[in-house]
């Protein structure tokens, strides 16, 4: 055989070895197409559509799709058109290709209502429908509810903002003229028990004044987180004990684990403090008043989910003297005794580290170690000095701070605290109407705060659907005698709707 022909005969070898093995890879089965991104059960309102289109893995030759046992659609999507009536349907989606056949069961429940879930003290945001598109008169209402202890505020044109403090199925209804869609809102148990008390302390700063750096304690070398945390291990949870926010602005920023239901008719929460009545006060017929040192109150509701409050949240319970003293039960009595009654809406003081902690060698008061201790000048033109007083040793500067002067800002109140016995040795600090920590004994209704008594800082009414921080500090810049300066003490705070007290509000 001449190479010619060997060639020939190699060649005709080769063809039938590929010819062989084609034919047994055509036999081979192919790989299953896999069907993705649908999800097992679907909610659709009645006489509503929704269109499903999965992912499909590997080749496919065919997608069926088979509704109640009857298919309904050979394509790669199918629209899905609900009934006028509620019920469940069975959706079975099939993929073919060589040799192979996947599916993929769905189940679609359709309903009158949009279905949602939620937990306890949690704000839930809403949003209208697309049909609502473009209108500017939707309003949102509650249907039924398994508690009176929710609230439901208008967001912006097309949201609202739901919140609840107990479990079960809310119907809301959203509406704009004859355009109507009905929620169901099902409010199921929380992961984790949720305190009805402090959880966090986030800031702490008091001004200076008689029980700072003792209250707590500072220890040398302790830097401004720790202050914050030795605050913190103060005012967690139900065995709270008291800080001293100090002189006029003196601060601290707490939160909770949750968040606090603003209850339409209902004060909220509470933040305890120390505040009693006078037993012997001299005036027939005065108001409440004893040791009563308000601190003013901020809250905030975690609008971007971020843990911790920020600036821009911030809004002011407005109490009852926080624009003008001028309706308070005292007030006629301190302009007699020309007290300072004057209110002050953008109020600044500055502090300046004290030059010693040497007493005077001859005080002037009996009451002062210290006549010219702090030096402070505010934002109205006026300045002077903080006394020390012979009852506290310790220094009444922020010790963990290194700057030589501190600035506060907020609202200063006017004075409250009258000298009543016509000698210097019985004042009686009187409280305000409402709105305040520390102004009332803790026990008292008038001790707690609504929430709907927001404003902006505009002085505009906000409607919050509730708040998870809170900020105190001491609204009265005032020294009162032998008792040293007014001090806003605060200790344990409460969500009074997780405690089951109920405590009806005012509308002031």
């Amino acid at each position: 055989m001449n190479n010619r022909n060997k060639y020939l005969v190699y060649l005709t070898g080769l063809l039938l070895l590929i010819s062989s093995c084609g034919k047994k890879d055509a036999e081979l089965p192919e790989t299953a197409p896999v069907i993705a991104g649908l999800e097992s059960e679907y909610y659709v309102l009645v006489r509503e559509s929704m269109q499903l289109t999965p992912t499909i893995a590997n080749r496919v030759d065919s997608l069926v799709w088979v509704l109640n046992g009857q298919r309904v659609a050979n394509s790669l999507q199918y629209t899905f058109q609900a009934p006028a009536d509620a019920g469940t349907h069975n959706l079975v989606i099939m993929a073919y290709n060589l040799g192979n056949i996947s599916q993929k069961v769905v189940q679609i429940t359709t309903g009158r209502y949009i279905n949602l879930e939620t937990w306890p003290n949690t704000i839930l945001e809403l949003e209208a429908s697309a049909k609502f598109a473009n209108k500017t008169d939707l309003k949102w209402e509650i249907l039924t509810a398994p508690s009176e202890l929710y609230r439901l505020s208008a967001g912006d044109m097309q949201t609202a903002l739901f919140s609840t403090v107990d479990r079960g199925s809310y119907k809301l209804k959203v509406s704009s003229g004859d355009l109507v869609d009905t929620l169901l809102i099902t409010v199921r148990s929380a992961d984790k028990t949720q305190s009805a008390y402090i959880a966090r302390v986030f800031d702490y700063l008091p001004a200076p004044g008689q029980f700072v750096n003792e209250l707590p304690k500072y220890d040398a070398g302790d830097t401004h987180e720790k202050m914050v945390a030795k605050a913190g291990k103060e005012l967690v949870g139900e065995e709270a004990n008291m800080i001293t926010l100090g002189g006029w602005g003196g601060y601290v920023v707490l939160g909770f684990d949750h968040t606090i239901v603003n209850v339409a008719g209902r004060r909220d929460f509470r933040i305890h403090g120390n505040a009693f009545g006078a037993n012997s006060n001299p005036r027939p017929n005065a108001p409440f008043g004893g040791s009563c040192e308000p601190g003013v109150v901020m809250v905030a509701y975690d609008k971007n989910k971020n843990g911790k409050p920020d600036e821009d949240e911030w809004y002011e319970i407005k109490g009852s003297g926080n624009f003008s003293a001028e309706a308070e039960p005292w007030y006629t009595v301190a302009v007699g005794k020309n007290m300072d009654v004057r209110t002050f809406r953008n109020y600044e003081m500055t502090y300046s580290r004290p030059a010693t902690e040497t007493p005077d060698e001859a005080p002037e008061d009996n009451n002062a170690t210290i006549k010219n201790y702090i030096a402070w000048a505010d934002n109205q033109g006026q300045q002077g000095y903080k006394i020390k007083n012979r009852f506290h040793a310790q220094s009444y500067y922020p010790l963990w701070v290194n700057d030589q002067q501190l600035t506060y800002k907020g609202i200063r109140l006017a004075s409250n605290g009258i000298e009543e016995s016509g000698s210097g040795t019985y004042f009686v600090l009187y409280a305000f109407k409402y709105g305040y920590v520390d102004n009332y004994p803790n026990g008292h209704d008038n001790s707690g705060i609504d929430i709907d008594w927001a404003i902006d800082r505009n002085g505009n009414k906000v409607s919050l659907p509730g708040i998870d921080f809170v900020k105190i500090y001491n609204g009265i810049d005032q020294e009162n005698g032998w008792l040293g300066e007014a001090s806003t003490e605060i200790g344990r705070g409460e969500d009074l709707h997780l405690l089951g007290t109920k405590i009806e509000t005012i509308n002031p």
